[in-house]
């Protein structure tokens, strides 16, 4: 199991457990508290928030889940943290940031050109592949459970200073990522610096030049106002990285056989719900994006792209090379 780190992160989560997870309103009825990194205009706030609602129904009114947008419980290691200690119920977790806490096939969905599309991705994640990484979540000890997949769209670099169209262009660039090993390793091979900042202290971090750049799907790269302090959004596509509601496994058992069964339920509908989303979602973060004056930057060398990460790959998938091809070969 991932070790928790250190006073600090128990400072951060002293008052969500002072307060308590999975409120308990009477024998039947339990309040459930979902935390999201992005704002309500986000799509995956949306989906959150269609997901409750489908439990709600489900369960007569017996399953409340209380969304809580715009990282108000926390940046994605806190959360995931809490989570694990019981403070969290639910939360949307980008899946490479699970291999840090002991789900290491999850890392594989971050390796950098592994997806061809959207579709390959979710025919992926709708198959055996999909649904053994996803059990793999709470196989792996790390007291989560995996209950559904969820999707925000292809992740690309963008930059405050100036456009940048090919990988000479981002080295030495100091680029945010998530506290991520993989991510990390992956922005070394292009050659530029990664620089581990808090997603909610990314736009300030941006503004004042702390950093050089960030990456981010377009829905994302819109939603949190990027475009405004870094207006350069290069489209290379380097992972098309799922992410995955989980569940706290102390949340978890505390719920009946039948209560498991509605959020499990209300989770698989909602999967469909945000594929169709996340289509349209990019489709007019992409205009929207244009009319506000980002500039929207084709790659000139993308197939070079592919051939620096050959180290990422001997790192994190040398043990899994039968899944990578699996994936690779799913239509």
């Amino acid at each position: 199991m991932h070790k928790l780190l250190g006073s600090t992160a128990a400072l951060l989560l002293g008052g969500l457990l002072s307060a308590g997870a999975v409120n308990v309103a009477s024998a039947q009825s339990v309040v459930l508290k979902y935390g999201e990194l992005n704002p309500d205009s986000h799509p995956m706030t949306v989906v959150a928030r269609a997901f409750a609602k489908l439990v709600k129904e489900k369960s007569n009114g017996d399953i409340v889940v209380d969304v809580y947008p715009s990282s108000q419980l926390g940046d994605e290691r806190t959360e995931l943290q809490g989570l694990q200690m019981g403070a969290i119920d639910m939360f949307r977790a980008n899946a490479v940031s699970l291999g840090d806490f002991g789900s290491k096939k999850s890392n594989l969905f971050s390796l950098p050109y592994l997806f061809r599309d959207r579709n390959h991705l979710w025919n992926v994640l709708h198959g055996e592949i999909g649904q053994d990484i996803l059990s793999d979540v709470q196989a792996s000890g790390s007291m989560m459970v995996g209950v559904a997949f969820m999707e925000e769209g292809q992740r690309n670099f963008f930059f405050r200073d100036a456009p940048v169209s090919d990988m000479e262009g981002i080295k030495g660039k100091k680029i945010r990522v998530p506290q991520t090993q993989i991510l990390i390793d992956t922005v070394k091979a292009f050659g530029a610096a990664p620089t581990p900042i808090s997603y909610s202290e990314l736009y300030s971090a941006l503004q004042t030049g702390v950093v050089d750049g960030a990456e981010n799907p377009p829905t994302g790269y819109l939603a949190n106002n990027f475009y405004e302090v870094a207006p350069y959004y290069m489209v290379d596509g380097h992972t098309y990285s799922p992410s995955i509601m989980v569940m706290s496994e102390i949340s978890w058992n505390k719920l009946s056989a039948d209560q498991q069964a509605i959020i499990a339920a209300a989770a698989r509908e909602t999967e469909d719900f945000n594929k169709s989303l996340a289509e349209e979602a990019d489709a007019k973060a992409y205009e929207e994006l244009k009319a506000k004056g980002a500039q929207i930057i084709t790659v000139t060398d993308l197939p070079e792209w592919p051939k620096a990460v050959g180290s990422v790959y001997e790192k994190y998938g040398s043990d899994f090379t039968d899944i990578i091809q699996a994936i690779l070969a799913v239509k």
